[in-house]
């Protein structure tokens, strides 16, 4: 699994490369039971959710889709809002996210396709809200349906549509979304690792999406819990991240939703599809 993913690349939306900000990671400079710093900053901690440990994310000692020995990122397991990693990266008219990622457990009591996620790749604005809540486009593995979805809200059209392939315990999966602003087009792309089957390669269109709050600023995974009754958490794993955005040519200033979060009951409407 330790390899550049590029084939994956050419799967992924045109990215230009000069001035992009682009990460890419596999986890093998950290100790292992430590944090991915100074690379990643803690999703867990941008809500004060006292659920949440800290750090809600670690780099694990595990085995690839080949059972060869490496090492990756795993969430806590712990129900609360949210935990995994984010990093920032520049506003920009174009992303592309891709990484390797397996379930290893989910939720008991989900309460909607979205409401509980053991691992989600993401495109977002950090510092808004939690990230289970905050303007965001990416793909989730959901606990209800077991399978992969596209998870869209940016307080218009949202989005949250059945990609047709399993997110099976235990599996690892190359999981990649690029997204254009300009025309509001999610690439999505699953193969399964071990066997190199394409399971999902496909654009999909969000109409009337509210663009004004697609400017992510951030790259996220992480996994998180809003049902009221679990008492099992999601946990997930990540490797082999690649990142990339193309900074718009004139960057905008917009403004984050301020301080004020909002109630619990209003967080678990956004999340939840409607």
């Amino acid at each position: 699994m330790k390899r550049a993913l590029a084939g994956v690349a050419l799967c992924l939306l045109a990215v230009g490369a000069a001035h992009a900000g682009t990460i890419s990671d596999n986890f093998e400079s950290y100790a292992v039971g430590t944090f991915p710093s100074p690379t990643w900053m803690d999703a867990g901690a941008v809500f004060a959710d006292p659920r949440t440990p800290v750090p809600s994310a670690t780099v694990i000692a595990t085995t690839d889709a080949f059972g060869q020995s490496t090492q990756a990122l795993q969430i806590a397991n712990a129900v609360s809002y949210s935990r995994g990693i984010y990093a920032t990266v520049p506003v920009s008219t174009q992303y592309s996210l891709a990484a390797d990622i397996r379930v290893d457990q989910y939720s008991d009591q989900p309460e909607g396709p979205a409401a509980d996620w053991a691992m989600q790749l993401t495109f977002a604005q950090a510092g808004v809200d939690n990230f289970c809540c905050t303007p965001q486009s990416g793909i989730y593995a959901s606990s209800l349906t077991g399978g992969w979805r596209l998870f869209v809200t940016s307080s218009g059209p949202n989005a949250d549509l059945d990609l047709g392939a399993a997110a099976s315990v235990g599996t690892w999966y190359t999981v990649s979304l690029g997204f254009d602003v300009t025309t509001a087009t999610f690439h999505s792309v699953i193969t399964d690792e071990a066997t190199g089957i394409v399971l999902v390669d496909r654009f999909d269109v969000v109409p009337g999406l509210n663009i004004g709050n697609t400017q992510y600023d951030s790259i996220a995974f992480f996994g998180g819990e809003v049902s009221s009754n679990d008492t099992i958490a999601d946990v997930g794993t990540v490797d082999n991240v690649n990142i990339s955005s193309t900074p718009t040519p004139e960057p905008t200033t917009y403004l984050l939703v301020g301080p004020a979060l909002t109630l619990l009951a209003s967080r678990l409407r956004k999340r939840q599809h409607k």
